[in-house]
């Protein structure tokens, strides 16, 4: 008698997203790093947020690693939404990690570049003590660049998901810049050889008005076909993807005024 499989596929990790958990078939595999990559204003912190906050309603724990904004602004940026996470930040159950203490030390060692094993070694034992289950870093970009050759930018990529991979047990969501001349762009290149999967996020033109689009231009162990879905941002929502038949309804987010915020940073050197 042939012996009956019992291996079962891994449970996925929800995007938080409605529309892009059917997509990936249930989300993302557990324990992999996925880019989402675009222009400016084309929805990636959203993105970020709400895949965070889709765990911590769950029970989860979180680690959010910002590296161009103030820790304040993430916490606004949510807040726009309609979405309280201080009372995450005050359960300790969510930490923003403040990365700029490593670029000062970078200014003062001469420009010789962030030091990746420092980082991920300071973020995994942070994550580990928090006990958390899911990571952000956005952007990625200024911990890869460093005025070197596209060969060595693709290095510094290479090494730092690696060292995510290897050091973490989390499911990561990395952003990177993706300008209009996309075949300038240093970053362009990382998704096809290190991330899991990747999601472009885009601001185009109809004939109306602008529709921000997502299209999935690779998602191991999951088969999808490849195409353009437009979405809207809502407040108390966030990100949802359109039907079809569907075009994007603009509608306003107000940004609120700010409000005490307490912060984790990563140690400085």
């Amino acid at each position: 008698m042939a012996k009956e499989n019992t291996s079962e596929a891994p449970k996925r990790v929800s995007t938080g997203i409605a529309g892009l958990d059917a997509l990936l078939q249930g989300g993302f595999l557990p324990g992999r790093s996925y880019l989402v990559t675009g222009d400016a204003g084309t929805g990636k912190t959203t993105t970020c947020v709400q895949y965070l906050k889709s765990g911590l309603e769950q029970g989860e724990k979180a680690v959010y690693v910002t590296v161009d904004e103030r820790p304040a602004e993430i916490l606004q940026a949510a807040e726009s939404l309609g979405w309280d996470l201080q009372q995450y930040v005050q359960e300790k159950s969510f930490a923003i990690l403040d990365a700029s203490p490593y670029f000062s030390g970078r200014a003062a060692a001469g420009d010789k570049g962030v030091d990746l094993q420092k980082i991920v070694s300071d973020l995994a034992t942070y994550a580990k003590k928090l006990e958390a289950t899911r990571l952000v870093i956005d952007p990625v970009t200024p911990l890869i660049l460093s005025g070197d050759s596209p060969t060595r930018v693709q290095e510094h990529a290479r090494t730092l998901i690696h060292l995510l991979q290897s050091n973490l047990s989390t499911t990561n969501l990395i952003t990177s810049h993706l300008p209009p001349r996309a075949n300038h762009n240093l970053t362009n290149g990382i998704e096809e050889f290190l991330a899991a999967g990747v999601l472009i996020l885009r601001v185009i033109q109809d004939s109306e008005r602008p529709v921000r689009t997502l299209s999935v231009k690779k998602m191991r162990g999951t088969a999808i076909e490849p195409s353009e879905y437009a979405f809207s941002i809502v407040k108390e929502h966030g990100i949802f993807i359109l039907p079809q038949d569907k075009k994007s309804i603009p509608i306003a987010v107000e940004e609120p005024g700010f409000q005490g915020l307490e912060f984790f940073q990563l140690p400085k050197e």
